[in-house]
């Protein structure tokens, strides 16, 4: 409680800086004196961002976790802009939002452009497939056949993964992680590529679908939020507070709400 109460003490403290200082402030100041909070969010990655489909409202594991880095910042509001993966480094750049929070894989080539947070959850890759093919298609090297369609949401992991994977089944493009799930159910694609966080959570809701073989995990890679370089005070604060909630327990409360029956993936250099 102690770190908490620093966080929030630093946090009104860069708040209160007179208006004529504000035109110099870094970006973790003008956060502190505008009282809002930016971020880039896809508002369609199962488990992390997704609209509530009988409200509207945005709602996931990143919401959660949003909603307590509001708290730690001293009650800013967090206003969510709608990005894609394809278009996320440029906006962060062009300052179109503070922060891009996502469930965004951390890799080398995006921490080339940006920096990012300590990792706070990690996934991989899987393949949702219809649970009538559920004995059909039991491997990666079963569904790289001629003919098959292999659907994935456009400009990010699951794109690569789709074109680095199957060179005999045709990848196809859309828009959103949606779009591509409607017409795997639909019939009009043979599976889908998904973060094995989304599988996981969508075959669990949604009786039509099924993760295939949801114990092997490919391509892992750790969870993280993304920043600008030059804003190390934000990235030391939010590293500060995924810490805290962290060893609170906070996390854990979260990740059990939208994914309580994750499995154990084989990451490598672990035992099953």
């Amino acid at each position: 409680m102690i770190t908490r109460r620093l966080l929030l003490a630093f946090a009104l403290s860069l708040a209160a800086l007179p208006a004529q200082a504000q035109d110099r402030m870094e970006r973790m100041e003008r956060i502190l004196a505008s009282k809002v909070l930016r971020v880039g969010t896809t508002m369609d990655t199962p488990v992390f961002s997704m609209k509530n489909a009988a409200t509207g409202a945005l709602e996931g594991f990143d919401m959660d976790a949003l909603a307590t880095l509001s708290q730690a910042l001293g009650g800013v509001k967090i206003e969510y802009v709608k990005m894609t993966f394809g278009t996320m480094l440029p906006d962060l750049l062009t300052d179109k939002f503070d922060i891009a929070m996502s469930g965004m894989g951390r890799t080398l080539d995006r921490a080339r452009v940006a920096t990012f947070s300590r990792p706070y959850m990690r996934y991989g890759k899987l393949l949702l497939i219809r649970a009538a093919d559920k004995d059909k298609y039991r491997s990666l090297e079963g569904l790289d056949k001629a003919g098959l369609k292999i659907a994935h949401n456009m400009g990010g992991l699951n794109e690569r993964f789709a074109k680095a994977r199957f060179k005999n089944a045709t990848p196809m493009a859309f828009a959103s992680n949606e779009l591509a799930f409607a017409d795997l159910v639909g019939g009009k694609v043979d599976a889908q590529v998904a973060d094995s966080t989304s599988a996981v959570y969508l075959a669990a809701k949604d009786p039509r679908v099924v993760a295939m073989s949801p114990q092997n995990v490919f391509d892992p890679v750790y969870v993280a939020i993304l920043i600008r370089r030059e804003d190390q005070t934000l990235l030391n604060f939010i590293n500060i507070w995924l810490d805290q909630i962290e060893m609170e327990g906070t996390l854990a409360k979260i990740r059990n709400k939208w994914l309580p029956d994750y499995p154990a993936a084989a990451w490598p250099g672990e035992r099953r």
